[in-house]
């Protein structure tokens, strides 16, 4: 799994996928089954890896700012929401204010609970390619039984796990997408590409490493299931929903000026979950569910921390990224990306070339685009996104951002 320090939302093998770039160049993987193709292909290194990923993170955030919303679901935490302004109605435990990002699928944290501890990973040629390359990961307790399910096939994540160079358990920086969950009954059956299971430790040396030793090459690795992990950690991702909701007073400072709030634990009552709109009500948590509770003062709170997982729905089928979504952050990231890091082959390449070219003449729509990119691939990740945009409106005489 191409991973990097900065995690994005579109995972960076879909990426690779879009842009017809190897799944195992793209991991560092080269060799009798996975040979080069000539021209401009070439293997990956980590380096390479996580420059992309910084400049897709800046794509998604670029998209999420004038959308409104993430374009794929993402955990939301410490969300400060001012409350105590003026305006707001006397009766406080009906006023509704709203969370920064749109698109609410829950409020709360984010809640990992451990399905399979070292699951067996093993690897098959299921499409009896001329390289036999074993393509395919499989997923299981033991030589690929069965796994408990998850509640729905897009909670299921999995991950490295520490014993094979994880820095932690459940790190978001080590999952492993994307993944493809087949939900039957009360079991599930988990497969993946099986070059995204690369051993971490080899991804940690890189060309620069090698560029003045004898053996250049050695930071790129033969295919073969020695150089890939064994086990994996299977989780099952929800929304841990206890009291996802901080009320925060005027409270006291002393005199260095270390001031300390007056709080109070409350829910979110959901009015408008696409635009989210909610109502803070001051709550407790039974150890099942939020229960209502009277106000600590009268008057209304300071400041309102909310927590929440927002973003554009995940595609019921794929749990991926909406397709219109994906290709927007993949043409918005080449239109950032000043040269090609390394790994492309002549297709990509092309494709590479084709989002960076430049929009001439400048049209009215082109010229009309908020981030200064006047390319072929930002024009298209625009088209895009004007058409996902949310309409504006109000409610109770109150204007949508």
């Amino acid at each position: 799994m191409a991973r990097a320090e900065t995690v994005t939302l579109l995972p960076l093998d879909v990426y690779a996928n879009i842009m017809g770039i190897s799944p195992c160049h793209f991991n560092q993987l080269q060799g009798l089954k996975a040979p080069l193709g000539g021209g401009c292909d070439s293997v990956w290194d980590q380096d390479a890896r996580e420059a992309l990923a910084w400049t897709m993170y800046q794509a998604e955030q670029m998209i999420a700012d004038f959308l409104g919303f993430w374009p794929a679901l993402k955990f939301i935490t410490g969300e400060s929401v001012p409350f105590n302004l003026p305006g707001v109605r006397s009766d406080w435990r009906n006023a509704e204010i709203e969370t920064e990002w749109k698109h609410v699928d829950c409020y709360g944290t984010e809640l990992l609970t451990l399905k399979q501890a070292d699951a067996t990973v093993v690897f098959q040629d299921l499409d009896a390619d001329p390289l036999e390359r074993e393509e395919t990961a499989l997923i299981g307790t033991a030589m690929y039984d069965t796994l408990s399910a998850c509640d729905h096939a897009c909670d299921v994540a999995v991950f490295f796990r520490v014993a094979d160079g994880a820095e932690d358990a459940a790190d978001p920086r080590w999952e492993i997408r994307p993944i493809k969950v087949d939900i039957d009954g009360s079991i599930m059956y988990v497969t993946a590409e099986a070059s995204l299971f690369v051993l971490p430790r080899l991804w940690t040396l890189t060309e620069a490493d090698c560029a003045y030793s004898d053996d250049k090459n050695k930071w790129q690795w033969n295919y073969e299931q020695a150089n890939l992990v064994s086990k994996v950690d299977v989780y099952c991702r929800t929304c841990y929903k206890e009291t996802p909701v901080s009320l925060h007073w005027d409270g006291v400072c002393d005199c260095p000026g270390v001031c300390e709030h007056s709080t109070q634990t409350a829910c979110a009552y959901a009015t408008d979950w696409k635009r989210g709109f909610f109502v803070p009500r001051p709550a407790t948590w039974n150890g099942t569910t939020n229960v209502d509770a009277a106000a600590r003062y009268s008057s209304p709170p300071e400041s309102v921390i909310v927590n929440y997982r927002a973003g554009y729905p995940l595609n019921s089928r794929t749990c991926r990224m909406d397709p219109k979504l994906e290709r927007a952050v993949v043409k918005l990231t080449n239109a950032l990306l000043p040269e090609p890091p390394c790994g492309y082959c002549d297709a990509a390449r092309k494709r590479w070339e084709l989002d960076r070219m430049d929009v001439d003449p400048l049209t009215p729509e082109a010229a009309d685009m908020p981030w200064d990119l006047y390319t072929r691939g930002a024009l298209e990740a625009w088209r895009i996104v004007k058409m996902m945009a949310m309409g504006s409106g109000g409610k109770m005489g109150r204007g949508y951002r």
